[in-house]
């Protein structure tokens, strides 16, 4: 009977031996969690990532056709202008210029103006002076240059009889990264 005990004692404790050795100890537990946890919040951080990429790329859409719509209406009605060389830049001007019927500023759904002072992001910049540079400017247009075709680029204002001109369309406004800016640097000519 003695050995018996024995044996049912010794079978216990490998039955406790084998239940402890199945459980998690708390210690692996808490690894367990942490991982998890890890997981979890690089899943989130990927996700406000990737929320904040298609934002940015919405917006950047949302300017280059806004820029690009403008240069459109610009050409078109540089062509239709064409029909009186003689009127055709300062028809061009009375439309997109400052005052002009367009104005120089265009809303642009969407988007933040980057000062608060300012109702649009859009701008429209029709440059009538031949004696400014490319570093006056900004922009790589070769300039200074002959705009109204006589000769010389000495000429402070070719708003009467230019026979090309360069415009600057460009749309700044306030991302959640900063500001942002597209420029569109083209010319139009009269025919």
């Amino acid at each position: 009977m003695g050995s018996n005990r024995r044996e049912t004692r010794g079978a216990r404790r490998v039955g406790l031996r084998s239940r402890v050795q199945r459980g998690f100890t708390l210690i692996e537990l808490a690894i367990a969690m942490s991982i998890l946890m890890i997981g979890l919040v690089t899943a989130a951080a990927a996700t406000m990532r990737m929320h904040h990429l298609r934002k940015q790329n919405r917006e950047r859409i949302v300017a280059q056709n806004a820029v690009r719509s403008i240069a459109e209406r610009i050409h078109a009605q540089s062509y239709r202008f064409s029909e009186d060389p003689d009127t055709w830049a300062t028809n061009l001007l009375q439309v997109f210029g400052a005052g002009g019927t367009f104005g120089n500023t265009f809303e642009v759904d969407l988007l933040t103006p980057t000062d608060p002072t300012e109702d649009h992001p859009g701008s429209i910049a029709i440059l009538t002076n031949e004696t400014f540079t490319d570093n006056a400017i900004g922009f790589e247009l070769g300039m200074p240059r002959d705009l109204n075709g006589d000769g010389d680029a000495n000429d402070v204002d070719v708003s009467v009889d230019a026979r090309i001109l360069p415009v600057v369309v460009s749309v700044a406004w306030r991302s959640q990264s900063g500001i942002s800016r597209i420029d569109h640097v083209f010319y139009v000519m009269g025919y």
